[in-house]
């Protein structure tokens, strides 16, 4: 039987724990730093990335340098600009739902769930899924057992989410079967690592062009849950079935993705899989 079980006890193929850490930092993954500043505040930072990115670019009241970005999740993300000329997006973690109005920023998970979230995205970069690269992730100082998270990306520029380059024209004019190809090749690839996206949903998949042709990009593993081998064929279809609510939630007239473009994306999805 395959089960759903959480990164800390994923398992190398040699028989070493991959996610193995404490309940504070969780796992690190290989080329990461861990720092405490002096508040209390933690960060996890890409070693490469350590002299440009520290904690306070998370506050709201980080200054000048950090400045509104066109992307969005729960909230606005911000952005930075780096030396090297690439850009940072901060993403700060909110609840959805009920808990919305309840606990707004604060959680009381650990490991903390950016930290989680990091380990989980390099670990599918490393098996070859297409997602955004991290740079860190920033916890405030706990209060109690609640704390405040941040997750520091790279911009994957030229990049559009799903939804927004359905609305503005960018599918047409890749061709719709193009793009719905490329989308359902993604999410193959990541169902076939065994992985439940907890919130899968239009906006978390990004298109852009590569080498003349759409490729698809799937990001935010916060809360993502992994399986052994390959996601079970009934957790695959109730993920799919959660990207089709969110589709209907957001274009529930079927403007800009008619049904037609499901059973279109559903098709390519089954194609050649395993």
């Amino acid at each position: 039987m395959k089960n759903p079980f959480e990164p800390s006890l994923l398992a190398r193929p040699d028989g070493g724990a991959r996610f193995g850490g404490n309940w504070i930092w969780g796992a690190v993954p290989q080329g990461f730093e861990r720092i405490t500043d002096a508040r209390g505040r933690r960060l996890l930072v890409r070693q490469d990335r350590a002299a440009h990115i520290d904690v306070s670019l998370c506050d709201s009241d980080a200054g000048g340098a950090v400045q509104e970005s066109n992307y969005s999740g729960r909230g606005r993300l911000r952005a930075v600009s780096l030396p090297d000329g690439e850009t940072a997006l901060i993403r700060a973690y909110r609840h959805g739902g009920l808990l919305r109005a309840l606990t707004g920023r604060w959680f009381c998970s650990w490991p903390p769930r950016p930290f989680r979230e990091l380990a989980v995205t390099e670990e599918l970069r490393r098996r070859g899924l297409r997602t955004v690269e991290v740079y860190a992730a920033c916890v405030g100082r706990p209060v109690g057992p609640f704390y405040r998270g941040w997750l520091i990306t790279r911009e994957l520029r030229g990049a559009e989410d799903f939804w927004s380059a359905l609305q503005s024209g960018a599918v047409e004019q890749v061709g719709r079967a193009a793009a719905l190809r490329a989308v359902a090749a993604s999410l193959r690839a990541m169902h076939r690592e065994g992985v439940y996206h907890a919130d899968l949903n239009l906006r978390n998949i990004l298109l852009r062009i590569e080498e003349g042709r759409p490729a698809s990009y799937i990001i935010d593993y916060d809360r993502a849950r992994l399986f052994f081998g390959a996601l079970p064929a009934p957790s695959a279809r109730r993920n799919l079935a959660r990207l089709r609510r969110s589709a209907q939630k957001l274009d529930p007239e079927g403007r800009y993705f008619p049904e037609a473009a499901w059973r279109e994306l559903v098709a390519f999805y089954h194609e050649d899989r395993a």
